[in-house]
Formats: structure tokens, C-alpha cells, sequence
């Protein structure tokens, strides 16, 4: 479908964590009307626990990879339409296995990424130091380096975004909860959606954009849709600020064969953001499992020790079933736009500008065909 910039009603997005708020910002950009409704505060929900990596290492199958390494490339151009003020940081990612079992795994992944083309190599264990002179890594029986993997400040990209949209006349609610979606039939004998029901409001609408985190779900029962995302624990916390500890890598993850396993960024102001356990899950639900934290992360850069935890960020992380996103209009409401993911910091970059070009240009781009709503059945 091609919706019209000219229309009065808006195309409502939905969620303003770090894919509602990309989506909005690039629709405006295209010269749309939006509206952006956020239940809370944005960003506050899980782009906020996000660790914030941008990288397309552990992302399988291939076609998953693909996209999440152009959304990579994408991210310097995101970054310049904000204004550079987003603290996208570069430097690479730096990883190391401690045991036998563990490096030959790492040694496999390297050389199936090298196949695809992305930038990985193996590092000799006395190229370490000269990286990270603060880093001891402990037993290393293999190492890697991406040198094209980044982070970025979500917060800041967040609010640039929210206020490019606004600059081109976006209306933005805050504190605004979706209480229902108001349904139409239409000539081919499907649905669209009319208008979003908020709290004692009603807003009509050219299309929707479901972009509400772990809330999509629930949302898309509304209009009768069955969305496969699964919620996981997910947790980071924030250290005082120090002076600056990684010399060379923008993100570094200690070895996946020994828990428990930490991956660490430092921001711009100098503190530490780290998430302890895995894809499945995170340490950090209570104050026992933050307190074991940061004598694990001593462990490998000895100047943590005895640093003071400023904050602990937890969230629901939404995961589509099978891992990978659910992006596109769906078929039974041609007007109703999802956009559910993991891994939604390294996608965000590409996710704006290809709903924008799906939603506003009515044109379907072929990389996301893969990710479909319909591929569940």
C-alpha cells in the first residue's frame, strides 16, 4: 500500500524504545505526518538495559547476519542525520575462550565469518596487551578481534530522533497507553485498522506501526493478530564513572566456557555498562546477583575492584520465536505494520529507513522478506 503525506490522519507509531523512534524519525524524514505514542517514557523499557552493541557477529542463519552487518554500515548515516550527537562509539569487539573445547567453537565461528565476509580475525595471545594493557584474561586457548563492531548512546539517539520528528511535525504522547484499535472492513474483505483508542481519546489513523517492545504482543491481540515473541530477563548495570580503561576495543566479551559471562562497554562519560549471563537470560534480578557482578568483572580487569555499581536498568527483552525479527505489513490488516525484534540496537539504523520506504513508498524490500509475520503460518 502507498499512503499519502498529504492525508490528515497520521501514521501512528506505536513504542518510542530505539526501533519505534528510528521508524518515526525516517517517516517524518519522508515527509509524513506521525504520531508517536509511548506508554511511558521513552526509551526507558528494554533499549534502555540494552547493552547497546552494534555488530552482525552472532547472528545466524546468514541471511540474519546480512542484515544485521548492512545495518551496521547504515549506522554512520544515521548517526550524521542526528547530528553526530549520539556517542556512536567504534573499536571493535574483543573476545578470548579459556578452555580447549572453547577455542576450537571460537576458531569455527572466525572462520565461518571470514567466509561471509565479515571482518574477523584470530589473535595471538601477546597481541592482547598491546589492545587492552588494562585486560587479563586469565587461560586463553584462542582469540578474535572484529574491528568494525561498535556501540552507541540509545538514550541520546532516543531523543535526537523523537526531536527530528517532531522539527518535521510529528506529534509526540508520552505516558500514553493503547487501550484498544478501532477496526474497518475493507473492499477485498480484510481489515485495517481506523483508529487507535487511547485513554479517553481516540486517534484516526492512516496505518499503525506496532513497535512497543515486549508490549507488541499483547497490542496485536487487539486487532486479532498472534505474534510469537517470547520474554527474557535481561539486565545491565552501570558503574561510576573511571578513567578510561579500554584502550582499543569498543565492547569486550570474557569467555562464553566460564561463567559467569560478562560483556563490558564503556560509555562516554567514563562508567562501565555490563551484562552478566547469556542470551537466555541475565544476572542481576536481585541484589545478590548484582553483587556478584563486579568481583567477576575484577577478575579480568583488576582496576573494578572495589568500583561502586550506580545503577542496575532491567527489562522484559522481547525475542521472536524463532530469534529473528518480524518486521512488514501483515496480511490479514494491510494497514498494520510490525516491527519486533532482538537484537533492535543493531537493526535500528536499517529497520527506519526500510519501514519507511515499505510504509510511505509502498514498495516491499526484498531483505525483509525473510522476516515476515506470515513465515509462523
Amino acid at each position: 500500500m502507498t499512503l499519502s503525506p498529504t492525508a490528515p490522519s497520521p501514521i501512528i507509531v506505536v513504542g518510542a524504545g530505539i526501533i519505534g523512534a528510528t521508524i518515526a524519525f525516517q517517516l517524518a524524514r519522508h515527509g509524513a505526518p506521525v504520531t508517536v505514542i509511548e506508554a511511558g517514557q521513552p526509551g526507558r523499557g528494554a533499549t534502555a538495559a540494552s547493552l547497546a552493541w552494534i555488530n552482525g557477529r552472532d547472528k545466524n542463519p546468514r541471511h540474519y547476519h546480512d542484515l544485521n552487518r548492512r545495518s551496521l554500515d547504515i549506522w554512520p548515516r544515521l548517526a550524521r542525520q542526528l547530528g553526530d550527537a549520539v556517542d556512536l562509539t567504534w573499536g571493535g569487539e574483543l573476545r578470548w575462550a579459556a578452555t580447549p573445547v572453547g577455542g576450537e567453537t571460537l576458531r569455527q565461528r572466525v572462520h565461518t565469518l571470514q567466509g561471509w565476509g565479515y571482518p574477523i580475525r584470530l589473535l595471538e595471545a601477546e597481541a592482547l596487551p598491546a589492545l587492552e594493557p588494562a585486560l587479563a584474561t586469565g587461560p586463553l586457548s584462542a582469540a578474535s578481534y572484529t574491528p568494525i563492531d561498535g556501540h552507541v548512546d540509545t538514550g541520546k539517539v532516543i531523543a535526537a530522533c523523537l526531536a527530528g520528528a517532531a522539527e518535521r511535525g510529528a506529534v509526540i504522547h508520552r505516558h500514553t497507553k493503547v487501550t484498544g484499535l478501532k477496526l474497518a472492513p475493507t473492499n477485498d474483505g480484510r481489515r485495517r485498522v481506523e483508529a487507535v483508542r487511547v485513554t479517553g481519546d481516540e486517534l484516526p489513523c492512516q496505518a499503525v506501526v506496532l513497535a512497543a517492545g515486549p508490549d507488541t504482543p499483547e497490542l496485536a491481540t487487539l486487532a486479532g493478530l498472534t505474534v510469537p515473541v517470547q520474554h527474557t530477563f535481561g539486565a545491565t548495570v552501570i558503574t561510576e564513572p573511571l578513567p578510561q580503561l579500554f584502550q582499543t576495543a569498543a565492547v569486550i566479551h570474557t569467555p562464553h566456557d566460564r561463567e559467569p559471562q560478562l560483556a563490558i562497554r564503556q560509555l562516554a562519560g567514563g562508567e562501565l555498562m555490563i551484562h552478566a549471563g547469556s542470551a537466555a537470560g541475565s544476572l542481576g534480578r536481585s541484589d545478590e546477583e548484582v553483587a556478584q557482578i563486579m568481583p567477576a568483572a575484577a577478575r579480568f580487569f583488576p582496576a573494578l575492584a572495589g568500583v561502586a555499581v550506580k545503577e542496575v536498568r532491567r527489562a522484559r527483552r522481547p525475542i521472536p520465536q524463532d530469534g529473528q525479527p518480524i518486521i512488514g505489513f501483515t496480511a490479514p490488516l494491510p494497514n498494520l505494520y510490525l516491527a519486533a525484534m532482538h537484537s533492535g540496537v543493531s537493526l535500528a539504523a536499517l529497520v527506519g529507513e526500510f519501514a519507511a520506504i515499505e510504509i510511505v513508498d509502498g514498495v516491499k524490500v526484498d531483505l525483509l522478506e525473510p522476516f515476515r509475520l506470515e513465515r509462523f503460518g
